[in-house]
């Protein structure tokens, strides 16, 4: 048998196969651009030729896939007016429901940005036929980079440490295993604790380290430290033909005031940008093609002015199991303009790309694109607990010495806690088989934001009576408890004896007023 020469490496020459394509501008020289705020996905492929991997695999064709995903945060009000405009055109809305959708187009929250908060990345290889194709007989994931992320916090008076991967990504000559380097950096205090480290990587860790006991005996007086591990990156199913990783944002430290200081600016952290993945899909001879499906999960973290009107409609769900401190969807949220409700409402939206492709007599490869769903879509409502964190930190922002320092370790906390909370509950919500994924204004929370719309809208009852949408009944009781029009009944939390009955009253009425455009 012959030996296979060694070939020169060379760049992988990608062929793009699936994207997003709602985010293509098609129309030139108008001075208006897609949607701005709406992440997007993309998949490129390539061939490993043939004669590279005859001797190691003779049964299978290698492919190299290209997951990029942009993560960014969502502005529904893109969504809200094309879903307005489609009602208009069917001829569903009434003057009454022509009102209230423009007082919903206008309100601050429907052009707010939500910033994105956490992500799940998925991506599947398939059959181009999978009519009698066995699961042994499906392409199969060989590797995948990355495979995490981990973020080490070594105190020694106060260090930060961050692995991570470099840009540059090489495959090996048997051109199924992937090797990277990952790099590893520290910082000092008053000299105390730098360290830097390098290690390549192939399908483990081999790490080199430098003996430095000896220098840190001449130059550091004192030390101690430990180490706490974050993870903002993790691989899952390796092996399968199919891959799920899930992203989190990077949480707030607080070993030393100045890094505290820094680090608290702008509140939450945030997911924003590009995140690549690069993966070795192992596709036997005998299929004559393949599809993939890639889905990015994104939570984004509901914004109005007055928070209670979050949980008057919609039962609170908590991921964690705990109270419900919202009274069972009842009651106020509290917190006003602060932001600091006891309950945080998220959506968490998905966007799906499919493409499939077969191979001819020559082994070339031809790509038929395949529908996507309207994007985006929500897959997901979210109500975790809240904790106090911007009024605490303008009170941090002014206190000095030790109790300010205090505050902001506090501060800190509180926000790791709430995004352990929404990270905690994305997992939830991405395995819930029970919640139907649907548009963004079919969603319990766009009818609790349209509620607090309705605060603006002086209809009297008898209006809504002769229309339809109330009872008569409903209105004398409504009357009895002096709440005479439809900006009375969602201005403040119902109380009294016929609390539970009109905050009843007050969900029925939304979803009737919204049912004739959703439907």
């Amino acid at each position: 048998m012959s030996l296979q020469p060694l070939t020169p490496p060379q760049d992988i020459t990608w062929t793009r196969m699936a994207f997003s394509r709602d985010m293509m501008d098609t129309n030139f020289g108008d001075l208006v651009f897609g949607p701005k705020w709406r992440s997007s996905l993309a998949v490129f492929y390539y061939i490993v030729p043939p004669e590279d991997t005859a001797d190691g695999y003779p049964n299978s064709r290698i492919v190299y896939l290209k997951l990029t995903s942009s993560i960014t945060g969502y502005n529904p009000s893109e969504d809200l007016q094309a879903a307005r405009t489609a009602a208009e055109e069917a001829g569903t809305l009434d003057d009454l429901q022509r009102t209230l959708w423009d007082v919903i187009i206008s309100s601050g929250w429907a052009a707010t940005y939500w910033p994105c908060l956490g992500a799940i990345l998925q991506l599947g290889v398939y059959p181009n036929s999978p009519e009698g194709v066995a699961p042994d007989d499906y392409p199969f994931i060989m590797d995948f980079e990355p495979k995490k992320r981990e973020l080490y916090e070594q105190v020694t008076q106060g260090s930060e440490f961050l692995a991570g991967s470099a840009e540059k990504l090489s495959t090996t000559k048997g051109s199924t295993n992937t090797q990277s380097v990952d790099v590893s950096g520290g910082g000092s205090f008053l000299g105390i604790g730098l360290s830097a480290s390098t290690s390549a990587t192939w399908q483990q860790v081999d790490s080199r380290t430098t003996d430095t006991s000896r220098e840190n005996r001449e130059t550091q007086s004192h030390s101690t430290s430990f180490s706490q591990m974050y993870q903002l990156f993790n691989g899952y199913h390796l092996g399968t033909n199919r891959a799920l990783f899930v992203v989190a944002p990077r949480p707030h430290t607080v070993s030393e005031s100045s890094q505290t200081d820094f680090n608290l600016i702008d509140g939450q952290r945030r997911l924003e940008g590009l995140q690549e993945v690069f993966l070795v899909v192992n596709m036997p001879k005998s299929l004559d093609g393949f599809c993939i499906q890639a889905g990015l999960d994104t939570g984004h973290q509901v914004t109005v002015s007055t928070a209670r009107h979050l949980v008057m409609m919609a039962p609170v769900h908590q991921p964690n199991g705990g109270p419900d401190p919202g009274g069972g969807g009842g009651g106020t949220g509290g917190g006003g303009g602060d932001g600091d409700a006891p309950v945080k409402q998220l959506v968490v939206t998905r966007r799906v790309v499919q493409a499939c492709g077969t191979f001819d007599e020559n082994g070339e490869y031809h790509l038929r694109q395949v529908s996507e769903p309207r994007p985006p879509i929500v897959v997901g409502e979210i109500g975790v607990l809240g904790l106090p964190t911007s009024s605490m930190f303008r009170l941090a922002a002014t206190a000095g010495g030790a109790d300010g320092r205090d505050l902001r370790v506090q501060v800190a906390d509180n926000l790791n806690m709430l995004q352990s909370n929404i990270t905690r509950g994305m997992l939830n919500a991405a395995s819930a088989a029970e919640y139907k994924p649907r548009p963004f204004e079919q969603t319990d929370i766009f009818t609790s934001l349209a509620a607090s719309a309705a605060t603006s809208v002086e209809v009297p009852l008898g209006s809504l009576v002769a229309a339809g949408f109330l009872s008569r009944r409903e209105a004398q009781q409504l009357e009895r408890n002096k709440i005479l029009s439809l900006a009375d009944l969602y201005a403040q939390a119902p109380s009294g004896s016929d609390a539970n009955a009109i905050q009843a009253t007050r969900m029925d009425l939304m979803r009737r007023l919204l049912a004739r455009h959703q439907g």
